[in-house]
């Protein structure tokens, strides 16, 4: 699953990906997969685990609050356009890093309860990473990295997960008891990423008028509405 964050070497090959418009419609395409995430896995899942506890959403709005208070640090109080890239690619690389990390979790947990709910919890979890990762690296791309720098992130990010599975395996029962708390934390992670720093980028003057740019919004959001669906990513 780690492996998958590799998957932007595709984009690495030609250059036509990196220029503007390129980058503007992978981050339209961020946005929608990452607010899908939110409102088709992660909060879900998270309500289910949290057995009528809804105090759990304050995990979601504590991630948000502590994202914005993040956010002012990395702009350093001067708000141009390098310090919103810079700030966008590192909440980028902690919010997947948190998502990477949970998903190491839920599939360990899985394999404790049977092989069977394991490999099929895996499979389920590396079919929606793909458009995840792919809208990871655009992000990042955008955030002045070089491609190749991009991906390196990208993959290490995806590292997470190993350690989520160790963690699981060494604290079962305390993690799992409040694996709700993560997800809905992880939510409000991604709702700030998309709304504070991808969909105000589409709005931008420069691009006004162009509906094109929507097309990716949606599709990220049908995309993962049918991965969700299909192949039945709430674990």
């Amino acid at each position: 699953m780690s492996a998958i964050a590799l998957v932007g070497i595709v984009f690495t090959v030609s250059r036509r990906f990196t220029s503007d418009r390129s980058e503007m419609l992978l981050l339209s395409f961020a946005a929608g997969v990452l607010l899908a995430t939110v409102f088709l896995e992660l909060l879900p899942e998270g309500v289910a685990r949290a057995d009528g506890n809804g105090n759990v959403f304050l995990a979601t709005l504590a991630a948000m609050i502590g994202f914005f208070f993040l956010e002012r640090f990395l702009h350093g109080f001067h708000v141009h356009e390098d310090s919103r890239a810079v700030a966008s690619r590192t909440l980028v690389l902690i919010g997947d890093g948190a998502h990477n990390f949970i998903d190491g979790i839920v599939i360990a947990a899985s394999f404790l309860a049977s092989p069977s709910l394991g490999i099929a919890t895996t499979v389920a979890v590396c079919a929606h990473e793909i458009p995840q990762e792919i809208a990871d690296y655009a992000i990042l791309v955008r955030g002045k990295l070089t491609p190749r720098r991009a991906l390196l992130l990208n993959f290490l990010s995806g590292l997470t997960s190993l350690l989520g599975v160790l963690v699981c395996f060494w604290l079962e029962d305390l993690v799992v008891a409040h694996l709700s708390w993560f997800l809905t934390a992880t939510a409000g992670m991604f709702i700030y990423i998309a709304a504070s720093d991808l969909i105000p980028e589409l709005h931008h003057p420069r691009y006004r008028g162009q509906w094109i740019y929507s097309a990716p919004f949606l599709l990220g959001i049908a995309l993962m509405g049918i991965l969700s669906r299909v192949v039945g990513t709430r674990h």
